[in-house]
């Protein structure tokens, strides 16, 4: 039990970061208690020795996430909701729970909430690496890389980490952008200020500009005094991943804000000053979108002072055999296995396809493979997708296995041809229009102009009933 203490307490020490702590047993019996400073919700001498469903009388084996933790080893993080306390009190709380281990085996489980009632911290979040240095955030040390490409771009983050200047990070889904923009913050002098992170795609537009820019009370229904993204990344860094989503009205408010180090509330008429560090990505080329109009020409070039290309996978296979043995090392302490590599057949297929999702598809075929595998290394085996194509092709070849070329035929019309039957394969795949696109590595606009010229719309809405 002394031990179970130790395991956790590094955390319980953090009183910035929590209103409540407790640390629960194996049983889900409360063994140790802490609150912060500011004062908890709940009393040591009521809940020390009993169990989570006397605490949380509301919570069955269902909803308690500190349950979930200790029967299946699920770390639950940032978990907003109103709870009945054991008094009959109701709170509003954001709860992190993180299961402990002890050679393996589930020991407990540690339980920290702030009380967003009327906590001033509320804007303070635990990150799923809480544990490691630098506040959970990569360092440029942590990019696994042994191509000249990657280099040349650690040695481009080095250099940059150091200024202020704003960088532009272009990349294809998967190719790692975020940690890039992690280690250019964990680098540099605002290493110790918040790093938050936006990812401005699927966000309404008008939803977005609150997010960032905060609101007041009374500037819509139910809008409250709240900082927005600009002024909680005060001191340190915001990045905007999927810049190129965001509306154009936006744009030149984010625009303003750069150049001028404020920001103005919605619904308000006083400016803030800020001083933070703007990085952004894309995965699009930003260029091209500025020349439909659809980005704008002085954001860009504001944005652009640095712009870092991250390559794809495709283009550094080198590192393939390096990203595959950490995300073995990773899978196995995650899973609590001991899987000591890959089979010669498995690393040839993994060497050889093109990984449209790059390192992100890479990493998802490696978890998928844990969960089949039985042996003690990787096969094509344990891979569902490989055994159900019988082969490790790419889409775009298995969408030309019924293509037949018949002559008479010109290059543009077995072209249109080919097209369609692409679409048409992964229309069958996701009702998601967004992803069909990032898929096909088009725009949606595009997708839409090819769903008509093939006549594909009202199929598709046919098929999927939407």
């Amino acid at each position: 039990m002394h031990k179970l203490r130790e395991n956790a307490i590094e955390l319980l020490n953090l009183h910035n970061y929590f209103d409540d702590a407790i640390i629960f047993d194996e049983n889900a019996v409360a063994i140790y208690y802490e609150n912060s400073s500011f004062g908890g919700s709940l009393h040591e001498e009521v809940i020390l020795g009993k169990h989570i469903s006397q605490i949380y009388p509301d919570l069955d084996e269902e909803r308690s996430v500190v349950l979930k933790a200790i029967r299946d080893g699920v770390s639950t993080y940032n978990l907003q909701e109103s709870v009945k306390l054991y008094d009959g009190r109701e709170i509003s709380h954001m709860i992190t729970v993180l299961p402990i281990f002890e050679g393996g085996d589930i020991t407990g489980a540690v339980e920290v909430s702030m009380n967003t009632s009327f906590n001033a911290r509320r804007n303070i979040y635990i990150t799923p690496e809480f544990g490691r240095k630098n506040k959970g955030l990569y360092r440029t040390e942590d990019i696994i890389s042994g191509c000249d490409a990657m280099e040349a771009v650690k040695e481009k983050i080095f250099k940059v980490s150091k200024t202020d200047s704003p960088v532009l990070i272009y990349g294809r889904t998967g190719t790692g952008k975020e940690m890039v923009a992690e280690a250019i913050h964990t680098g540099g002098k605002r290493r110790d200020k918040p790093f938050i992170s936006q990812n401005c795609a699927a966000i309404p537009a008008n939803l977005l500009e609150s997010m960032l820019f905060g609101t007041v009370r009374g500037s819509f229904t139910d809008a409250e005094d709240r900082p927005g993204l600009l002024e909680k990344a005060d001191g340190g860094t915001l990045f905007l991943d999927e810049i190129n989503n965001m509306d154009t009205a936006l744009q030149a408010k984010i625009l303003k804000a750069i150049e001028e180090q404020k920001v103005m509330r919605v619904g308000d008429y006083q400016p803030r000053e800020v001083n933070v560090r703007i990085l952004a990505a894309a995965n699009e080329d930003l260029l091209k979108l500025v020349k439909k109009s659809t980005f704008r020409e002085d954001l860009y070039y504001r944005l652009r002072v640095v712009q870092i290309n991250l390559p794809s996978l495709a283009e550094r296979k080198g590192d393939i055999p390096l990203l595959t043995e950490y995300f073995i090392k990773k899978y196995n302490r995650i899973m609590r296995r001991n899987i000591v590599g890959v089979d010669e057949k498995m690393m040839k297929m993994l060497s050889e396809r093109q990984w449209r999702g790059n390192i992100r598809e890479l990493e998802n075929t490696i978890e998928c493979a844990f969960n089949f595998a039985e042996g003690p290394q990787l096969t094509l085996n344990d891979i569902p997708w490989f055994k159900e194509n019988g082969s490790g092709t790419d889409r775009e070849k298995e969408a030309c296995a019924d293509f037949t070329f018949e002559e008479g035929k010109t290059l543009k019309t077995m072209m249109k041809e080919y097209e369609y039957k692409l679409i048409s394969k992964e229309l069958e795949k996701t009702e998601d229009l967004r992803e069909v696109a990032k898929s096909l590595d088009i725009t949606r606009q595009n997708l839409n102009h090819k769903l008509k010229q093939y006549h594909l719309e009202n199929k598709f809405y046919m098929d999927k009933k939407f």
